[in-house]
């Protein structure tokens, strides 16, 4: 009955996240800028694909070609001729270590070695984030082992993933690209896009005037402070959890509907955080993660170029449009 108990459950967070926009002295109509019901659904959207052991198999085989030439991951494999059912699964055994155990033991002794495996954790992290846009959604200090043989990361788990579709994962790159550059005003000005984009075309939980904006101005003010702030030792990556609530805070006084994408992403951010301080308590998160998102960028840039090249040379034909 594991199903039946996971659909009661997310039936009392769907009428949670409705009677939270409900309470009175204006904070359910704060709250509802947070777009918990939409929240709520990419999470249940996530726990149902966990049910059927046939999704996880198909993401363990992206996820290995994903990271087919990353020897320092590894993800267990699915046995040839064990086909996934809906209730069974069978799948290599990994053999390993909680990352906070495994750092306990050589921080002191191999202090080297720990830096080098923060290094791999937080690329690991950004390049399903930014790279593969398909990103392990329960990534809990269980799932996330180190092997003691060979020091390898072992990645567990994988029933819930998270993929966007292009444009909100273009724009969940642009956002985090922002704030790793300190660019404040950016970050907030695409938030505000994003939000105006997604009310326009007609929320559930927005309408009228309700979707107008409140002092744009101070809002991206709010969010470049933001960046300021994090100039220095606490730079955004390294404590992302006190300024996702900080965004949040900000998004509920200026009626900036929040994307749940977003926040997703953010958490996947925040769980690197934690496997980075506690491998290497010295790190700086973002001087590794700053080259893949630039790399990606770049990928991204040129992919666009390519496909105006090719529409631009296509269309100069005759009988394509163009007369």
């Amino acid at each position: 009955n594991v199903r039946n108990g996971i659909d009661a459950d997310l039936d009392i967070l769907r009428f949670a996240a409705y009677l939270a926009e409900c309470l009175p002295f204006n904070i359910g109509s704060n709250i509802k800028w947070l777009d918990l019901p939409g929240t709520v659904e990419e999470f249940a959207c996530l726990l149902t694909l966990q049910l059927d052991f046939r999704s996880e198999a198909e993401h363990l085989k992206r996820f290995n070609s994903n990271f087919a030439d990353d020897d320092s991951v590894l993800f267990p494999q699915l046995i040839n001729g064990y086909d996934a059912q809906g209730d069974i699964l069978v799948e290599t055994y990994c053999e390993g270590m909680p990352v906070a155990s495994f750092a306990r033991q050589h921080a002191t002794s191999s202090p080297e070695l720990c830096a080098k495996l923060c290094q791999t954790g937080v690329k690991t992290i950004c390049k399903m984030i930014f790279d593969h846009n398909f990103i392990h959604g329960d990534l809990h200090p269980g799932n996330v082992l180190i092997c003691p043989r060979t020091n390898k990361f072992i990645l567990l788990d994988a029933g819930m993933v998270t993929e966007y579709d292009d444009s909100d994962h273009q724009r969940i790159v642009s956002i985090l690209t922002s704030f790793i550059r300190m660019d404040g005003r950016r970050a907030g000005e695409l938030m505000i896009s994003d939000a105006r984009m997604r009310t326009e075309e007609g929320s559930t939980y927005v309408s009228g005037s309700d979707c107008v904006i409140l002092n744009e101005e101070a809002y991206i003010d709010k969010i470049e402070a933001l960046t300021i702030k994090a100039m220095g030792p606490d730079f955004f990556l390294e404590h992302l959890g006190t300024y996702i609530s900080y965004i949040c805070n900000a998004a509920s006084t200026h009626h900036v509907m929040m994307n749940p994408a977003f926040i997703s992403a953010a958490l996947a951010v925040k769980v690197q955080e934690g496997i980075a301080l506690a491998l290497d308590p010295k790190v700086e998160v973002w001087r590794i993660a700053n080259p893949i998102i630039l790399q990606t960028e770049f990928r991204r840039s040129f992919r666009k170029f390519w496909d105006r090249l090719i529409a631009g040379i296509f269309n100069t034909f005759p009988g394509n449009g163009n007369g």
